[in-house]
């Protein structure tokens, strides 16, 4: 009788991963697809630059030894400032990735919000961690699909 007392108090902690759940939605994949395309122009610009600076490499590489020392410093400065943009411009996209994926979640937060609320309600859930603070689990704790599943029902 003790242990059936002990278990009816055990709390119901489960936890949630939320941005897999918000990108794992219909909304979430459409709005990630969009973001894509112009992440795609972003990364075609970097990759003309690192072909650009593979060139320039090669050329030193070749015909170096032939250079006179003036042209060849001219080449060497030219791909120090082609590999510092690229590095700058690789940052700048890894942020506006960054960026952009933060607004995908913040635009779906209320429907994140009210599908938890339900399936707090429903599953009679005491307390919900984030995924990420939780080092290891049983999967079964994790209410993710779940609230995917949910997420994808509510209509706007």
């Amino acid at each position: 009788m003790a242990q059936t007392l002990m278990a009816a108090e055990t709390p119901k902690i489960v936890t949630v991963d939320v941005l897999r759940a918000v990108m794992s939605t219909e909304e979430g994949k459409i709005k990630i697809e969009k973001l894509k395309g112009e992440f795609e122009k972003e990364k075609a610009g970097l990759e003309a630059l690192n072909m650009k600076g593979k060139k320039l490499q090669d050329r030193i590489q070749k015909d170096g030894a032939v250079m006179s020392t003036d042209e060849r410093h001219k080449l060497e400065k030219e791909l120090m400032e082609i590999a510092q943009e690229l590095k700058f411009k690789e940052q700048q996209l890894k942020q506006s990735g960054q960026a952009d994926q933060r607004q995908v979640v913040e635009s779906m937060l209320p429907k994140f919000q009210q599908a938890m609320k339900q399936i707090i309600a429903e599953q009679k859930i005491d307390m919900v961690l984030r995924r990420e603070a939780v080092l290891d689990l049983n999967p079964s704790l994790d209410i993710t699909d779940l609230v995917v599943t949910k997420m994808n029902s509510i209509k706007d």
